[in-house]
């Protein structure tokens, strides 16, 4: 088994504490389940109370981020301009079909629709956190 550092973070700052398993996936399960039934046992540097727990990021003996989990909240403000970047490209292809919808001539627009479309599904897909 291997000792892995959970640090739980807040917006205001942070507590680690280890637990030993044997895969990375393994420690941050063990680490999410501490925070849902012994989270008034973590002690936080200058701890503000008040402020929930919205990250846990698992590390390996040698230092290095192996898991990694975000609150709801984290998760959107860690997407916010990727969701804004996908928004802006979504909003010009559309704004194209229309423009173009008069000339006859959707072919263009449908393709800078079409190559918007990967750039969106990703941004949804980090803030709805399926790429962790």
């Amino acid at each position: 088994m291997t000792t892995f550092t959970a640090y739980f973070r807040t917006d205001a700052d942070f507590a680690t504490r280890e637990f030993k398993a044997n895969k990375p996936k393994q420690a941050l399960r063990l680490a999410r389940k501490f925070l849902d039934t012994n989270a008034e046992d973590l002690m936080f540097e200058e701890y503000d109370p008040g402020m929930p727990v919205n990250e846990v990021a698992i590390r390996d003996p040698h230092g290095d981020d192996v898991a990694i989990w975000y609150d709801a909240d984290l998760r959107l403000r860690l997407a916010a301009s990727d969701l804004l970047e996908a928004l802006e490209g979504q909003t010009a292809a559309a704004q194209s079909v229309i423009e173009n919808w008069a000339k006859g001539d959707l072919a263009a627009a449908v393709r800078a629709l079409d190559a918007c479309i990967p750039t969106a599904r990703a941004a949804i897909a980090k803030a709805k956190g399926d790429r962790q």
